[in-house]
């Protein structure tokens, strides 16, 4: 699925793949109301066998962050914790 994104965006698109852990799968983009986007990337935990997290950045048209979580969840797949990274 092919996602415009203006140049705003894209920086800070760009700021998110720089910070996520060097083991995070590919970035998948969404589609918000009013222009906005929201990236979500994966992450496996490296000392739980299935258990992983899930980075979300959600920002408006103008590139600016609205909400940005850590999502971790355990190998069954329930919710362990949630971490408000931003605001």
């Amino acid at each position: 699925m092919a996602t415009a994104l203006n140049s705003e965006q894209l920086a800070n698109l760009k700021r998110f793949q720089e910070r996520l852990p060097k083991n995070a799968g590919a970035v998948k983009i969404y589609d918000l109301p009013n222009g906005g986007k929201a990236f979500l990337a994966d992450v496996p935990a490296r000392n739980i066998p299935g258990s992983f997290a899930t980075y979300e950045k959600q920002i408006d048209s103008t590139g600016t962050t609205l909400f940005y979580t850590k999502t971790t969840y355990a190998p069954d797949g329930s919710i362990v914790h949630v971490k408000q990274k931003y605001p």
